[in-house]
């Protein structure tokens, strides 16, 4: 029994084919804020509003949230690794998919706020993702007792004495150090899931770099803010004003290299200037992406042999030179 405690959780997956660096790294780094980067991406949403604005003349209410979350889902599908996170010095893979952001239940100062979290399955689309995303956002706004079970939990601990809260979060801390948190007692807290998201501008508010929370799995944080003017260079030369949306993520690096997240933040962003590819799921878009390269490798394998046919007939034409 001693030796499992640490390696076996609930919510996630020990990763063992990790190279030596990447294992130590958790030791080397131990927080995740002293292991966070910062990285912003200013994207282009033109593509965006036009697919918002074709879809709200079809009937469908969909947003630029909705899209981006589905995005994620598309993202950590294709590139897993992002979805991984550090406990107990241990690397491992969360067992789902699922995003956790902040609903404002009115915009006045007084409202309160909760969190509401969408767990991602590999068949669902934007579609299903937007039905999901408004049913609990409808949920969390009308129901009568406005005090959700991790609201609850926050409640109770917060009446506590000091001394009292020092020893439960510490207890809480070495359960989950070593694996032993209960699932129901993760999925009253928020801090549980692959991805936060606060979406800060539909308050009209740029967006600032969050911090990681050390508690719990959540290794990126990311915001998004309003809507702006960005001056663009077109192909001519010239410079026009588009509209422009900054995602600000903060990530721990120790559940990935820069490589590999560079390029799943290149395949997020690529998702974002095509939302209508987002109306696959994502094992559609495997099926998609699988074809189109079997179209690619057999058309390089013409171009190779059309090469060797123009080759041998050079060479047999200098024979007979």
């Amino acid at each position: 029994m001693a030796k499992l405690i640490g390696k076996k959780r609930n919510d996630g997956t020990l990763v063992t084919d990790l190279e030596p660096m990447t294992r130590l790294m958790p030791y080397i780094m131990r927080g995740r804020n002293e292991s966070a980067v910062f990285i912003r991406k200013s994207v282009d949403i033109t593509n965006i509003q036009a697919y918002i604005r074709q879809q709200r003349k079809e009937g469908r209410r969909i947003t630029l949230f909705n899209i981006f979350v589905t995005a994620l889902l598309h993202t950590l599908h294709a590139r897993p690794r992002l979805n991984r996170f550090v406990a107990g010095r241990r690397i491992y893979q969360h067992n789902c998919k699922d995003v956790s952001y902040v609903v404002k239940r009115s915009f006045t100062d007084d409202a309160s706020e909760s969190v509401a979290r969408i767990v991602l399955k590999e068949n669902d689309n934007l579609f299903t993702v937007t039905d999901a995303m408004l049913e609990d956002i409808r949920a969390l706004k009308e129901e009568e007792d406005p005090d959700k079970a991790d609201d609850k939990l926050m409640s109770l601990l917060a009446r506590l004495p000091r001394w009292a809260n020092r020893f439960a979060v510490a207890f809480v801390r070495w359960l989950d150090f070593h694996g032993l948190l209960s699932e129901d007692f993760q999925q009253d807290i928020p801090l549980y899931s692959s991805i936060f998201v606060s979406h800060i501008g539909s308050l009209g508010a740029e967006a600032p770099f969050h911090h990681l929370y050390e508690l719990g799995t959540t290794s990126i944080f990311i915001t998004i803010g309003k809507v702006y003017d960005k001056p663009t260079k077109t192909s001519d030369g010239g410079v026009e004003w588009r509209k422009a949306v900054d995602f600000n993520f903060t990530l721990d690096e120790r559940i990935c290299d820069g490589y590999y997240l560079v390029k799943s933040l290149r395949f997020l962003e690529e998702l974002l200037q095509n939302p209508a590819l987002l109306e696959m799921s994502p094992l559609e878009a495997d099926k998609l992406r699988i074809e189109e390269r079997a179209r690619k490798a057999s058309a390089k394998a013409e171009r190779e042999d059309q090469t060797k046919l123009e080759d041998i007939d050079a060479d047999l034409s200098a024979d007979y030179m």
